[in-house]
């Protein structure tokens, strides 16, 4: 094979990936179900990304004492938590290894495991299995990029403000990030092509 055809064939490999990651996203963000969800702005500027947001939510750190679901974990497992909704916001029902099969008012977001916490650890320094009381988990939806110069508004609501995120999710657990909500209100949304 020529180099010529070798480099167009790069090229063209390169243009496909990138275009499955923006149509996995626009698949998510046009059939997914919306959730609202509670959380803390933090960490707003970085100096090669922009203004961005750095998000921790309520379904971020889970108590799998209070949780249905399995109960052994470790760091990098990949992790199904079920949702439903109570009053405004979504909340953690159950977590899972594979994905569960959901009533008609629950979704099921899939994440991975940042952090094993429990009584007994490896030498590895690693939670034991069998000993996982809480999880942080990582759902991919964690960093939201704002116009220039808005970040902080976000970051360090008014008094009273309160700050949430809408998130829709597909049914294979995918989230995409649909709009922060400030108050309830959109203030910034995300937009199917």
């Amino acid at each position: 094979m020529k180099l010529g055809w070798r480099i167009t064939l790069i090229v063209l490999l390169q243009s496909v990936a990138l275009i499955a990651m923006i149509g996995i996203k626009q698949y998510t963000l046009a059939t997914g179900v919306p959730v609202v969800i509670k959380t803390k702005p933090i960490d707003p500027r970085s100096l090669f990304r922009g203004d961005y947001v750095r998000l921790n939510y309520s379904i971020s750190l889970l108590s799998l004492a209070e949780l249905g679901g399995d109960k052994h974990f470790v760091r990098g497992d990949t992790v199904y938590v079920v949702l439903h909704k109570q009053g405004e916001y979504w909340e953690a029902l159950s977590v899972h290894h594979h994905m569960p099969k959901v009533a008609s008012d629950q979704v099921a977001i899939k994440g991975e495991v940042q952090y094993a916490y429990g009584t007994g650890y490896t030498r590895q320094g690693q939670a034991s299995p069998e000993a996982t009381t809480r999880i942080n988990v990582k759902y991919g939806v964690e960093n939201y990029f704002v116009p220039e110069r808005q970040g902080r508004e976000l970051e360090r609501p008014k008094q009273g403000e309160t700050i949430s995120i809408r998130l829709v999710v597909d049914r294979f657990g995918n989230a995409a990030i649909k709009a922060v909500l400030v108050n309830g209100v959109a203030r910034y949304v995300e937009k199917v092509f």
